[in-house]
Parts: structure tokens; sequence; C-alpha cells
């Protein structure tokens, strides 16, 4: 099973050699690529060869290049390859909308319920939150979703928007970002159309089905980033990512999270939520999607 994550942060030629990836800087470096989960290019001084990207995308690596302010802009996605990706296709394509609005509550549901246990964790008031919870209707029509995260970021941000140019909303849109690339290429790998959501619709949005299934995950990679850092981002004037700072993001990949019953890492947790959402629409049954809980 891939694992690493390799991120590429100062200038580097990337190719292939007997099956690894070559990372050519003042010293050669090789990697099989069979171990690699993703691989970011953070920096514009990096070149890669076609076949490089050719065998990372047979190999369904996740490759994310970010922007000038580090911040995931481009991730490349292989054509599914999985044998039932036209049938997974045609039935998300065909999906009613009672069943797209039951998958939506249940979404809604199970991420408000996450935002209580980190306001519980906390030490927090998440009785409103819990209320919002129950309050969920299909297609969570009465908009508990904006209610229950206006209260949720007042408390645990000072910030009912997360628009305030802060340093933990750098770092969380840094977080979102690397999950939302998994998300889509698991999405891409098993023939899924990304751009099909369910709720989000934005036609210039080509991950509007991730942005979906991305949302029971946040409270998740928001306590990931509290636990990390503390309350400390607060006081930093300089609201940039520091190089170490990425670092550690990074792992939020690896913070492992209770899906099924069980513990799994992000990064493996999401391909279980990809999995139960084609169950969710070959079977026409919301209740089959799989969602984390902290």
């Amino acid at each position: 099973m891939a694992w690493r994550i390799i991120s590429i942060e100062n200038p580097a030629r990337l190719s292939v050699k007997n099956n690894q990836l070559l990372i050519s800087q003042e010293e050669d470096v090789l990697i099989p690529i069979e171990d690699i989960d993703s691989l970011i290019i953070d920096n514009y001084g990096t070149n890669l060869t076609a076949n490089l990207l050719n065998e990372l995308s047979s190999q369904a690596v996740n490759v994310v290049i970010c922007d000038q302010k580090h911040l995931p802009i481009t991730m490349v996605l292989p054509y599914s390859q999985h044998s039932r990706q036209a049938k997974a296709s045609r039935q998300q394509i065909e999906m009613k909308i009672p069943l797209k609005k039951q998958i939506w509550q249940n979404n809604i549901v199970r991420k408000i319920s996450n935002q209580a246990d980190v306001l519980k964790y906390f030490g927090l008031n998440d009785e409103y939150l819990r209320k919002c919870a129950s309050e969920v209707k299909s297609g969570d029509s009465t908009n508990r979703e904006s209610l229950a995260a206006r209260d949720y970021f007042s408390q645990l941000l000072d910030d009912t928007t997360r628009r305030q140019p802060m340093w933990y909303n750098f770092a969380l849109n840094y977080s979102y970002a690397l999950v939302r690339t998994g998300l889509a290429r698991h999405l891409a790998a098993r023939g899924l159309v990304v751009s099909q959501g369910i709720f989000h619709h934005n036609e210039l949005n080509s991950f509007n089905l991730a942005d979906d299934l991305i949302e029971a995950y946040r409270p998740l990679i928001d306590i990931f980033v509290l636990k990390k850092f503390g309350f400390r981002g607060f006081e930093k004037e300089d609201l940039a990512l520091s190089k170490e700072e990425r670092r550690i993001l990074l792992e939020v990949l690896e913070f492992r999270v209770k899906i099924k019953g069980k513990k799994f890492a992000i990064k493996n947790a999401i391909e279980i939520t990809v999995e139960s959402f084609i169950d969710c629409i070959s079977k026409k049954d919301s209740n089959s999607l799989e969602l984390p809980k902290i």
C-alpha cells in the first residue's frame, strides 16, 4: 500500500529510473513509485518528465502543484482504469433528486455532529450544534449547516465567516486542499464524474463532488490543525505558512479518524467514503454512505 508523501520544496528535476522516482538535486534520490501516495510540487523551479507523469498516473499517485502562496492549485488526475467506470458514472448521472437530498442530509448531520465534538474536545459549548444536527432536514432545506458554522467558528476562531486574514484560515485552507485532492483522485479513479456534485453545482468548479464529500471531514481537519499548533496561531503576525508549518500540515493525510467502527488514516478513510458513495448510488440507499467521526 502506498504510504509516502513526498514534498518537493527546492528546485529539482524529477524523472523515472527503474520504476522509481528519481529526484535530481545536489544528490540523486530514488524512491519506489509504488510506495508514494502523494507528490507535492511546492516550488517553481522543478521540472518533470512526461514519462514520470505517465508512470505516476498509472499507479494512481496523487500529484499536486502549489502556487506562490504554497496552496494547492493544480492536481493531475488519471483517466479511470477501473473496469466498472462506465457503470459508476452512469449511475451517478442518473441519480434522482430525493436520493441526492438524503445523502446531503446525512452528510450535513455528520458534519455538524463532528463540529460539536470538536467544540466539546476544547471545552466549548456544543449544545447549539447538537440541536442543529437534530434539526437537519432532507437536502438541509432549513440551512442548518450555515447556522451551525457561524456558531462553530465564532467559538473556535472568533470568526463567524472564516474570512478574516488570520494564520489559522491559511492553515485550514492548505489542509482542506490536501484532503480535497485526495478525494478527487479516488473519485476519478473509480470512474465518477468529479465535476458532477450532489449539492455543489458551480459550473466553474471541476471538483464539485469532492467538495460535497469533504464536508464531514472538515471538522476533523480543524481539530488536527488545532491539536498540532494549539491556539498560538492567533499571535502570529506573519500569515504565510512557513516551510516547517507546511511540512507538519502534510501530516493531515495520516491523521487517524474513525470510520466503519475502526481507526484509519484520513488518506485511507476517504477511499472508504468514495467506495461507499458508489454503493449509495448503486443500491439507491443513502444510509450506505460511510462518513468519518473523531
